[in-house]
C-alpha cells in the first residue's frame, strides 16, 4: 500500500555540522538541505538563532529561495530547550516555567532575604542592606543575585549541585576543588535557602536537574513522553552555551540536527589564544595549517604562526568551535548523510581583490603577519575607510554624505540599495536623536533622502508614551513643573485622552504660564516633598482656579483668588482638559503613596493607563498592549514565586519596566532602508556595506564590570564558553569585519569639540589599523583615513579636496567663489513715504532708538521677536531687571487707571496696596516672606512717583485742548552732516542723496495738555523708568528723554513751544522748549535721517552715540561687559553690526552720533531741570532699550 501523501517522510537521525566563513553560503546549504529533505506538509521546521535580526534575515532568505517562508518556527534556544524538556519528560514532570527562573527567583529572594539577614553567615548581605534599608535596595540586590544564580545554572551547574548537597566549594574540572572565600560563603547558604522553599517536585525541576534528567532519558533509548521535533536547525550562532550543545547532541539520536556554524578560519586555530589548556581534546574538526600543531608551540611564539586579529578578537568563537569538536564527527556525518563536503569555505582570491577581501581571506587562511606579502593597497580601493569627526552628530552628518556617494557610485559597479547597508553603534539610544535629525531632515521628494530604520531601541527611546509613563511612576518624587506638564500634553495619546487637539497645545501652554503655574500639583503635594512653607501659590491647582474663575466670574476676585481673564471663547474647554489632567495626576499621586501587593499595583497601573492615555495610532495601541502584557507577566512571575507582600512604588515601577524591556523576536529589521542598530542583533549577517559609528575609546568595547560576588570572576575559575562583555564585543567586531562584502566604514570622534585635540579610537579600531599598517605597504592608512572639519559648512569641503565633499548644496551656495554663480538679489525699490500715513512722534523716536530694527521691520518685513516666555519652572526669589521694570509699569498703569475712575480724594497708597495685593494673588510675587519684601520694595519705588504725579496734576489742574504737530522736509534739502562717500549701501550701490525724493511729513497731536495758574499749556507724561544717571549730581539719562525731546522739537517746529513735565521713578523733569528755528532745523534733519534709514540700515545706536558724544567708552557700551548688556546684543543690530568695529568702520556712526546724539545731550543738559523725589537717592544703573 503506497504511503499517504501527508504521512511524515522518514529522516535520517544524527548531527550534521556545516562550517563556513560566509553566512550566505551556510544559508544556501541549509535551505538546500531542507528542500531536498522536506518534512510533512503541516510540520514546522525548528530553527534556532541567536538574535531577532538573524531570525528576520533567515526567513527572508528562505522566502527568496522558495517564494514564501511558511511552517518555520524561528526561535531563541532557551525557549526551545524548555519546550524540549517537557516533550521528553512529559508535561506532568516539567512545569511551564522553571521555579528558579531568573525573574521568579528574584521575587523569591525578595521574600527570603529579610528573614535571613540575622542568621550566621549572612553578615555581608546584612551589611549591604543595612546601608540603605529600603525595599528598592533589596529588590536591586535580589535582581542581581537572581541573574548570577541564573548564570550559575547555565555555566556552573556542578557548583549548585555541590551546594545543594552541603559541600561549600567551587569545583574545577581537572583540578582539585577550591574552598570558598570566607566573605562569599553566604552564597551556598542562600541557594540552599532557596531550595528549601521548594517542594520535592519543584526541587527536581531546577534547570540543572531537569537538564541532566533529559540527557539521561535521551541517551537511554527509552520512549519519550511526547515526540520531539524531527529536525532542528541551529543557524548562524558563533557562541552557544554548553547545555545547548549537550541537548542537541543527545537529540541527534532521535532527530536530525543540522548546525550551520560561522567559522572565520578553515584551519584549526583554537590553540592560538591563551586558555587553550582548558580545551585539550584529541579530536579536531579542521585540519592543521601546513601540518603544524600549534598546541606544541608556546604562546610567546604564537605571533609568528597565528593571525593577529583572530587571536585578539576570536576567543568566544574559539571556545564554541572547540567545544563543538567534542560532539562533531565530520567524516561519520558525511558518510551517514551522503554529503560531498561539510566545510564550505571559499578558497579563491582574485588578483585585484579589494583590501577588505584580502583581510578576510588572511583570517580565513590563518596567515600570520610574518607571511603577509606586504603588497601595496591600491589608492582607489575604498573597501575599508576610516572617518574622524568632532562629535556624534558630525559622525552621522559625514555618514549621510558618504552613503549618498556610495549609492550614486557603488563600488564594484553592481547596484547598491539602502537595504544593503547596516550602521551599527555601541549605544543606539544615545545616537538615535542625531540619526533622526540628519537622515530625517530631507523630504522624500528630495534626491538626498535616504530611507532608514532605527531598530532595537529601548521602549522609552522608541515611544514617548513610555517615557511619560516612567515620569508618572516617579510622581511622588517629582516637582511637577510647568515644563513637565507641557511635556505630558505633548504626548499624542495623553492629549487625546483629555481632548486637547495638537493645534491648541500652544494656547493651553500659554494659559498655564499666564495663570501662574510653576511647579507642584497642590499644597498637599508640596508638603509631602517637605516644602509645605511654599503653600499653594503657583501650583497647578492654583493656576486652574484662576483660569476657571476668570472664565466664570470675569475680573472680580473671589475667596482670595485673582481671576485669569484670558480664558474665553470656544477654546475655554482647554481649561477643562487641564482640570481633567490635574485631577488624574492627583488621584494617581494619592494612590502611589501607599504600598500594595503586585495584584494591587496591577489594578492601579491599569487604571492609570486607562485614565491617562488613549491610543491615536497603531503604535500607541501596540505600546498599550505591551504595557498591559508586561503587567500580566509580572503578576504571573510573583504568583509563581509565592510573593504577595506589599511593595512601594519604586519597586513596582522597576519590575513593570523591566518586564516591558524583555527581548523578543517581534522587532523589524531590514524594512527597506538603511538599518541602524547596535552590534548585537545583526551580528554575522552579510551586508554589502557595514558601517561602525561611535567607535570611541572607552565606548567600545563596552565596560561591564562584574559583581564583587561573582564567583566565576575569581582567579583560576574561568572555563571555556564563559560569557563576558569584553569578549562579546571583540567577537562582534570580528563578525562585523567578516560580514562586510564591499565596504567596511569605521567612524569615531577623533577630535575634541572644545580644543580640537586628538582623541584615540577604540582599542579594537587601533588594532585593525595597526594590522593594516603592518601587513600592507604604502600609505594604506593615510589614503583611507579622512579627518573632517568641525562644522558641516566648513570651506574645506569646497576647496577641491577629493576626500572632503558634501551633498548639502545649501553650504556650497554660501561658499560660492563667483558672485555670478548666485542669482542676483532683486534690487530694493527706492523708498517713497506714503503721504496717506504720516510719520508720528512715537514712530520717529522708535526709529532713532534702533534704525536697524525699523529698517528690517518696515522695509523687509523681518521681525526678530524675542523668544516667547514659556513660563518658569522655579519659584521666584525676587524681582530684578526687565521683570521688575515690567511689573512696575503694569502697576503704574493700573494705579493711574484707578485714579481716573476713583473719587478725587482716593488715597494713592491704598490704590497701590490694592494693586499689589492683586499681583500677589496672581502669583506674580515670590513666595512667603519674600513676597512681603518684594511688595514693600515695589511700594517704595512707586509711591514717590505717584505722589509726584499727583502733585504735577494738582499744579496744573485744568485740561486743555490738544495741539496739532506738523513738519515737512523740502525735496532739495540734503543731509549735510553725512559725507557723500559714507552714504549707506543699497542693493544697487551707493545711495544718491542728491536725487529729489518725496518730502517726509511728520503729523501728530500734542496731548495731554494741562494749564497751571499762569494759563500756559504744559504737556504731562509719566514713565516707570529711572531718569537720573547720578542722583547726587542731578545728571539725567539723555537716552530716557528721547521721546520728550522729539515731542518738544515737533511742538516748537510747529509754532507751539510748550513746556513739559516728565515724572519718573526717581525725579520729575521740567523740559523747556527749544528755539523754534533750531528745533525746525533739527527736526527736518531727523526726518531726512529717517528717510535715509528706510532706504538702507544706518549704523546708529543711541546709548553708544551719547557716550561717544560725552567722550566716554562707546565700544564698551555697544559690546557690553560682565555686568552690562551691550546694545549690540539686540538681534537686529547683532545681524547687521555684530561689533563696534563693524558699526564704525565707514565713519557714518560718528556723523550720526554728532547730529542726533549731540543735540539730544545738549537739550538734556541745558533745557531740562531736575527735581529729585525725596526717597530717591541711589545712582541709576544704565539700562537697555526696554527702560
Amino acid at each position: 500500500m503506497p504511503p499517504h501523501p501527508l504521512d511524515p517522510r522518514p529522516l535520517q537521525t544524527g548531527l550534521i555540522a556545516l562550517h563556513s566563513n560566509r553566512t550566505e553560503q551556510l544559508a544556501e546549504a541549509a535551505l538546500a538541505w531542507l528542500g531536498q529533505n522536506p518534512l510533512a506538509p503541516l510540520e514546522d521546521e525548528v530553527v534556532l538563532v541567536q538574535s531577532n535580526g538573524m531570525a528576520e534575515w533567515f526567513k527572508m532568505e528562505a522566502a527568496v529561495r522558495s517564494g514564501v517562508c511558511a511552517a518555520m518556527r524561528v526561535e531563541l534556544p532557551s525557549r526551545f530547550m524548555w519546550r524540549t524538556y517537557r516533550q521528553v519528560l512529559g508535561r506532568a514532570q516539567v512545569p511551564t516555567r522553571s521555579p528558579v527562573d531568573k525573574d521568579a527567583l528574584a521575587w523569591r529572594l525578595v521574600r527570603l532575604l529579610p528573614g535571613l539577614l540575622h542568621e550566621p553567615g549572612y553578615e555581608p548581605v546584612a551589611g549591604f542592606l543595612a546601608a540603605g534599608d529600603d525595599a528598592d535596595r533589596l529588590f536591586q540586590l535580589a535582581t542581581r543575585l537572581a541573574d548570577l544564580f541564573d548564570q550559575y545554572q547555565v555555566y556552573r551547574p556542578d557548583w549548585l549541585g555541590d551546594w545543594a548537597d552541603g559541600q561549600d566549594r567551587l569545583a574545577a574540572p581537572g583540578r582539585p576543588p577550591l574552598e570558598l572565600p570566607a566573605d562569599q560563603r553566604w552564597q551556598p547558604l542562600l541557594w540552599r535557602a532557596v531550595l528549601a522553599t521548594l517542594d520535592e517536585r519543584e526541587r527536581q525541576c531546577t534547570r540543572p536537574h531537569i537538564h541532566q534528567r533529559v540527557l539521561d532519558a535521551l541517551h537511554s533509548g527509552a520512549p519519550l513522553a511526547r515526540p520531539v521535533a524531527r529536525r532542528i536547525v541551529l543557524f548562524g550562532m558563533a557562541q552557544v552555551p554548553l547545555p545547548v550543545l549537550q541537548l542537541l547532541a543527545a537529540l541527534a539520536r532521535h532527530s536530525q540536527v543540522l548546525l550551520a556554524i560561522p567559522n572565520p578560519c578553515r584551519f584549526h586555530w583554537a590553540d592560538t589564544i591563551d586558555g587553550r589548556e582548558l580545551l585539550r581534546m584529541a579530536q579536531r574538526r579542521q585540519p592543521l595549517r601546513a601540518g603544524r600543531d600549534l598546541a606544541a608551540l608556546p604562546l610567546e611564539a604564537m605571533h609568528a604562526h597565528a593571525h593577529p586579529l583572530l587571536a585578539a578578537w576570536g576567543r568566544q568563537a574559539r571556545d564554541f568551535v572547540r567545544q563543538l569538536d567534542a560532539f562533531d564527527d565530520a567524516q561519520q556525518a558525511q558518510a551517514r548523510f551522503g554529503l560531498p563536503r561539510v566545510d564550505l569555505f571559499d578558497e579563491e582570491e582574485s588578483a585585484d581583490a579589494p583590501l577588505l577581501v584580502q583581510v578576510q581571506n588572511r583570517i580565513r587562511d590563518l596567515v600570520p603577519l610574518a607571511e603577509h606579502d606586504r603588497r601595496a593597497a591600491l589608492a582607489p580601493d575604498r573597501s575599508i575607510v576610516f572617518h574622524v569627526a568632532h562629535s556624534a552628530l558630525r559622525e552621522v552628518e559625514v555618514l549621510h554624505d558618504q552613503l549618498l556617494q556610495l549609492l550614486a557610485q557603488p563600488p564594484g559597479g553592481a547596484p547598491l540599495q539602502p537595504r544593503d547597508i547596516v550602521v551599527m553603534v555601541p549605544d543606539i539610544d544615545t545616537m538615535a536623536p542625531a540619526i533622526r535629525a540628519v537622515f530625517g531632515q530631507y523630504p522624500r521628494s528630495d534626491a538626498r533622502y535616504i530611507p532608514f530604520d532605527i531598530t532595537d531601541l529601548s521602549a522609552r527611546a522608541s515611544h514617548p508614551l513610555v517615557g511619560a509613563l516612567e515620569w508618572l511612576l516617579r510622581l511622588p518624587q517629582q516637582r511637577c513643573t510647568l515644563s513637565e506638564l507641557r511635556d505630558l500634553l505633548d504626548v499624542p495619546a495623553i492629549a487625546a485622552r483629555f481632548g486637547v487637539p495638537s493645534e491648541s497645545l500652544a494656547r493651553l501652554a500659554q494659559w498655564m504660564a499666564g495663570a501662574g503655574i510653576r511647579w507642584g500639583l497642590n499644597a498637599v503635594q508640596r508638603e509631602h516633598l517637605g516644602l509645605g512653607a511654599c503653600g499653594d501659590q503657583n501650583t497647578g491647582a492654583f493656576g486652574l482656579r484662576r483660569m476657571l474663575l476668570g472664565y466664570a466670574g470675569g475680573d472680580a476676585a473671589f475667596a482670595g483668588i485673582e481671576p485669569y481673564t484670558e480664558i474665553g471663547g470656544l477654546d475655554a474647554e482647554l481649561a477643562g482638559a487641564l482640570a481633567g489632567l490635574l485631577e488624574q495626576l492627583e488621584h494617581w499621586w494619592h494612590a502611589s503613596l501607599t504600598p500594595a501587593t503586585p495584584e494591587g499595583w496591577a489594578v492601579r497601573c491599569r487604571a492609570l493607563l486607562a485614565g491617562i492615555a488613549q491610543a491615536t495610532s497603531e503604535d500607541d495601541r501596540q505600546v498599550l498592549q505591551a504595557l498591559d502584557a508586561a503587567l500580566t507577566t509580572w503578576q504571573e512571575t510573583c504568583a509563581q514565586a509565592g510573593f504577595a507582600d506589599a511593595l512601594p512604588l519604586p519597586v513596582a515601577r522597576q519590575a513593570w519596566l523591566d518586564a516591558l524591556q524583555q527581548p523578543s523576536l517581534n522587532q523589524r529589521f531590514r524594512a527597506g532602508g538603511v538599518t541602524f542598530c547596535t552590534l548585537m542583533p545583526l551580528r554575522a549577517i552579510p551586508f554589502e556595506v557595514v558601517c561602525l559609528l561611535g567607535m570611541n575609546d572607552g565606548d567600545y568595547p563596552r565596560r561591564a564590570p562584574r559583581s564583587d560576588f561573582d564567583l566565576m570572576a575569581l582567579g583560576g575559575q574561568a572555563r571555556p564558553g564563559d560569557r563576558s562583555r569584553q569578549s562579546d564585543d571583540r567577537q562582534l567586531m570580528l563578525e562585523a569585519l567578516l560580514s562586510a562584502r564591499r565596504v567596511l566604514y569605521v567612524g569615531w570622534t577623533g577630535r575634541s569639540v572644545r580644543d580640537n585635540s586628538l582623541q584615540p579610537p577604540s582599542v579594537l579600531v587601533s588594532q585593525l589599523r595597526d594590522y593594516l599598517a603592518a601587513g600592507w605597504s604604502g600609505e594604506v592608512l593615510a589614503q583611507r583615513t579622512t579627518e573632517h572639519p568641525l562644522q558641516p559648512f566648513s570651506r574645506r569641503y569646497f576647496e577641491g579636496d577629493a576626500a572632503l565633499f558634501t551633498h548639502a548644496r545649501e553650504w556650497r551656495a554660501a561658499h560660492s567663489a563667483e558672485p555670478s554663480a548666485q542669482p542676483p538679489a532683486p534690487p530694493l525699490p527706492a523708498f517713497a513715504p506714503d503721504p496717506r500715513v504720516p510719520l508720528g512722534v512715537a514712530s520717529l523716536a522708535a526709529f532713532l532708538r534702533n534704525p536697524a530694527r525699523a529698517f528690517l521691520r518696515e522695509r523687509l518685513g523681518v521681525v526678530f521677536d524675542p523668544a516667547q516666555d514659556e513660563g518658569d519652572d522655579d519659584e521666584s526669589f525676587g524681582l530684578a531687571g526687565l521683570e521688575e521694570y515690567s511689573t512696575v509699569r503694569d502697576l503704574l498703569d493700573g494705579v493711574l487707571a484707578d485714579l481716573q475712575s476713583a473719587p478725587g480724594d482716593a488715597p494713592v497708597d491704598a490704590l497701590l496696596e490694592r494693586r499689589l495685593q492683586r499681583l500677589r494673588r496672581a502669583g506674580s510675587l515670590p513666595l512667603g516672606g519674600l513676597a512681603d519684601r518684594a511688595q514693600a520694595r515695589l511700594a517704595e519705588r512707586l509711591l514717590p512717583l505717584l505722589y509726584a504725579w499727583q502733585q504735577a496734576q494738582a499744579d496744573h489742574p485744568t485740561a486743555t485742548e490738544r495741539l496739532p504737530l506738523y513738519c515737512t522736509t523740502h525735496p532739495s534739502n540734503a543731509i549735510e552732516i553725512i559725507a557723500g562717500s559714507a552714504m549707506p549701501e543699497s542693493a544697487e550701490g551707493t545711495f544718491d542723496s542728491n536725487s529729489e525724493p518725496a518730502p517726509v511729513v511728520l503729523e501728530d497731536w500734542l496731548e495731554p495738555l494741562r494749564c497751571g495758574p499762569d494759563g500756559l499749556p504744559v504737556w504731562l507724561d509719566v514713565t516707570p523708568s529711572r531718569l537720573l544717571q547720578d542722583a547726587r549730581k542731578g545728571t539725567v539719562r539723555a537716552d530716557a528723554l528721547l521721546v520728550p525731546w522729539v515731542r518738544s522739537l515737533a511742538a516748537a517746529a510747529s509754532g507751539a513751544p510748550v513746556h513739559g513735565l516728565l515724572v519718573g521713578r526717581d525725579a520729575t523733569l521740567h523740559c523747556a522748549p527749544p528755539a523754534p528755528d533750531s528745533a525746525r532745523a533739527t527736526l527736518v534733519h531727523l526726518l531726512q535721517v529717517w528717510r535715509e534709514g528706510m532706504q538702507a540700515p544706518l549704523p546708529f545706536a543711541l546709548r553708544s552715540a551719547l557716550v561717544w558724544v560725552g567722550g566716554g567708552d562707546a565700544a564698551s557700551t555697544y559690546e557690553g561687559g560682565f555686568h552690562l548688556e551691550g546694545e549690540g546684543t539686540e538681534p537686529c543690530r547683532a545681524r547687521l553690526y555684530p561689533d563696534y568695529e563693524t558699526l564704525t568702520e565707514d565713519g557714518r556712526f560718528e556723523a550720526l552720533a554728532a547730529s542726533i546724539g549731540g543735540p539730544l545731550a545738549d537739550w538734556a543738559r541745558e533745557q531740562v531741570q531736575v527735581r529729585i523725589h525725596p526717597e530717591a537717592g541711589s545712582p541709576a544703573p544704565a539700562t537697555g532699550d526696554a527702560a
